[in-house]
């Protein structure tokens, strides 16, 4: 290497944060300052002879992170990009100039997801000003994404919620179990109870159209179904954007539901008028189907999102609410339509 070509560049040395603690699970607190970075200015040389000195005091060198004077990460270049320039060449002609970065409070979930969305080893960290804090590292990307991929199948089980207080069945008193849970399920008991007066007041449709009980199970079955599918794409789509546009995110999924609504309950219709030769029944079953799923979208998405929001166990609380409320609605909008049409 020429006197033109030396550089301060190899030098030991970490960034040196900014000193301030960071929450649990957020990308400043898994950082690691064990990387290499350069100067703007320094030569691939230059970079090469930092590598051979201080290898051994790096967790990661998959990328090599580029900071100007005032410590901002301005670049990012890779190993196998470095091996493949002439020694003179400038780290600035080589480097990417739009890295992709994380800031200091990014969920870490949310660093896991970059990662894999765009094949990296490890994602840089900085700070409110663009400071280079150091990097999440290929080890703890894969810690991050085994650990969160558990916790998001067990939320869809609704067996476990962050931040809410869950119930340890083996460290809890049969009393405290049963008072946990009774509540709800005798909530369950009483719409139990209205539905089965729902059906009685329309007692006289149901003399005149028999056939009408033997559809119950379906079209409450149906709204069922569909209002599960949302429960569990909204507690997967909370978890993997904690910022989720309610609103949007409702409209959006009012729409697919409204197209499955009219596919189900356009083929019920089909099948119904064909076997039954009624078409006012065939239409009643097709018009109260349809009706039934997209009335689930309010059991799948609002009420596993208001009871997120009041931070409540959905083991316990969930899953009694939202089956009873959907079935309360499927049966009076089944009667309903039934009633006017028939």
């Amino acid at each position: 290497m020429t006197a033109t070509e030396t550089s301060t560049a190899p030098r030991c040395q970490v960034p040196a944060g900014n000193g301030r603690s960071h929450e649990p699970e957020t990308a400043g607190s898994l950082v690691t300052r064990q990387a290499p970075t350069v100067d703007l200015h320094d030569r691939v040389a230059d970079v090469e002879t930092l590598l051979i000195n201080c290898a051994t005091d790096y967790e990661t060198i998959n990328y090599i992170y580029v900071l100007n004077q005032e410590q901002q990460l301005v670049g990012v270049f890779s190993l196998k990009d470095l091996f493949r320039q002439e020694r003179t060449t400038r780290v600035a002609e080589i480097m990417a100039r739009e890295p992709v970065i994380v800031h200091a409070d990014t969920d870490q979930e949310q660093v896991a997801l970059l990662a894999l969305r765009h094949g990296l080893k490890a994602v840089p960290v900085v700070n409110g000003d663009g400071r280079f804090l150091g990097v999440v590292p290929h080890h703890t990307l894969l810690r991050i994404t085994r650990s969160e991929a558990i916790e998001d199948l067990l939320r869809m089980g609704g067996v476990f919620t962050p931040a809410v207080e869950l119930d340890d069945v083996l460290s809890l008193s049969v009393a405290t179990s049963v008072r946990h849970r009774l509540p709800w399920l005798l909530l369950g008991l009483v719409g139990g109870v209205l539905i089965a007066g729902i059906i009685g007041r329309f007692e006289a449709t149901l003399q005149e159209h028999l056939v009408l009980a033997a559809f119950i199970p379906l079209v409450v079955y149906m709204a069922g179904a569909v209002g599960t599918q949302m429960e569990a794409f909204i507690i997967r789509d909370l978890a993997v954007h904690p910022g989720l546009p309610f609103i949007r995110y409702f409209l959006r999924q009012l729409a697919v539901v409204g197209f499955i609504g009219t596919v189900v309950g356009v083929l019920l219709a089909l099948y119904t008028g064909w076997t039954l030769g009624h078409p006012g029944m065939s239409a009643v079953l097709g018009v109260a189907v349809f009706s039934a799923i997209i009335s689930s979208v309010f059991t799948g998405l609002v009420v596993p999102f208001g009871f997120s929001r009041l931070r409540l166990d959905p083991a316990n609380a969930s899953a009694p609410v939202a089956t009873i409320l959907q079935d309360l609605l499927s049966v009076t909008i089944y009667f309903s339509v039934a009633a006017v049409w028939l």
